[in-house]
């Protein structure tokens, strides 16, 4: 019988986004401190018709090669959760983690847990316990998941303390690493040119997927407030767009922002997040609701400050590490905060922390607290 340490399950290759992308470089740490790793991802995860982006998978990128990735589970179809979990005990490893992300998952991943030799340890890697958009059958799905899972991890303060409230079981209060494997920073000049976008003014930028919980609407109304509103600082919007984007078109054009807005409405592949990253001068994360970001450790990477909602998921690193302000849901303090970060003097002194902060969220750190927190 096959032994391994670790079998990881949830999205990973060929699946697109932050979720997919952290649960390879866990597998690679993992890796790199000794462990025999395997990661059992989905052939079917959503159906079409529940997703709302374009595309559920990564384009021009070949399969991690120093990865043990099989594509076996399907979300939704229960003779396929028997035969998962048969490979899982022919496997018998010591420990199965699950990358927890929404309660869709749960009734999948309990049917799994359910069928596993007693003797393997299940622990839940957690990234949202409380669901942006909430739903009225949340608390039971979680509640579901959580029966038989040993102990917690966390990429967050905040969600760690979520799951206490709700858990009897240790939970480990983690950080979001930052990725080893991002292109390295352009010239800002340089990645302007190639963006098309002003070599001169500042730019403040928008990143990731957006959903109204993120706040899109408050930065935008903040360009339309003093002192931005007699600026010329321009905002840069990248991200592929989950719901109507003429909602924000129609404000733009409503406070007449066209010339000083930027608009990228598609799912930003490594390349273009290293362009705009680089052509930037802060970012701004002023979501109305949030249990962490993994648009921060990007924002490290690429030594951009960070501008972010007064959210405990948020706001925890930057205050710690002083990489950035602290603003409150409303576009008049936005406008204010934006235009003090992008004074020269601040701007250098958050870059300089941002460098020394770094050291203290690597994947190698994160791996070893885990790997002695779970055995």
């Amino acid at each position: 019988m096959e032994q391994v340490d670790y079998i990881l399950i949830g999205p990973s290759y060929p699946y697109r986004g932050g979720i997919a992308e952290t649960q390879n470089e866990l597998a690679q740490s993992l890796i790199n401190s000794g462990k025999k790793v395997k990661l059992y991802t989905f052939k079917k995860l959503y159906p079409n018709f529940l997703f709302p982006g374009k595309d559920q998978y990564i384009k021009n990128k070949s399969k991690p090669e120093s990865l043990n990735i099989n594509r076996f589970i399907h979300s939704y179809n229960p003779i396929n959760w028997f035969l998962v979990s048969k490979k899982i005990n022919n496997t018998n490893p010591k420990v199965v983690i699950f990358r927890y992300y929404t309660p869709f998952l749960s009734i999948c991943y309990y049917n799994l847990m359910i069928r596993l030799n007693n003797k393997i340890k299940l622990v839940a890697l957690v990234d949202n316990w409380i669901p942006h958009e909430p739903k009225s059958f949340d608390k039971i799905l979680n509640k579901l998941f959580s029966k038989k899972i040993n102990k917690f991890l966390t990429l967050s303060s905040n969600v760690a303390s979520e799951l206490k409230k709700d858990n009897k079981f240790p939970v480990f209060s983690g950080f979001h690493p930052i990725s080893k494997s991002l292109p390295k920073k352009l010239p800002k000049s340089d990645s302007r040119k190639k963006l098309d976008w002003d070599i001169k003014s500042p730019i403040v930028l928008f990143y990731g997927l957006i959903r109204s919980y993120k706040g899109l609407d408050l930065l935008i109304k903040s360009f339309d407030e003093p002192p931005l509103n007699r600026s010329n600082v321009k905002l840069a919007i990248v991200g592929e767009f989950y719901e109507p984007i003429n909602k924000y078109k129609k404000l733009i054009a409503k406070l007449k922002l066209e010339n000083r807005i930027y608009i990228i409405p598609k799912f930003a592949n490594e390349e273009l997040t290293q362009l705009c990253f680089s052509s930037a001068d802060m970012i701004s994360l002023t979501y109305k609701s949030a249990t962490q970001s993994g648009v921060i450790p990007l924002a490290y990477h690429y030594r951009t400050p960070v501008l972010a909602s007064n959210l405990l998921g948020l706001k925890t690193p930057i205050e710690k590490d002083k990489t950035g302000m602290i603003c409150s849901q409303n576009p008049v303090d936005i406008s204010i905060k934006i235009d003090k970060m992008l004074n020269s003097n601040e701007k250098k002194f958050f870059i300089k922390n941002i460098g020394s902060s770094i050291k203290y969220y690597t994947w190698n750190k994160y791996s070893k607290e885990i790997i002695n927190f779970i055995e």
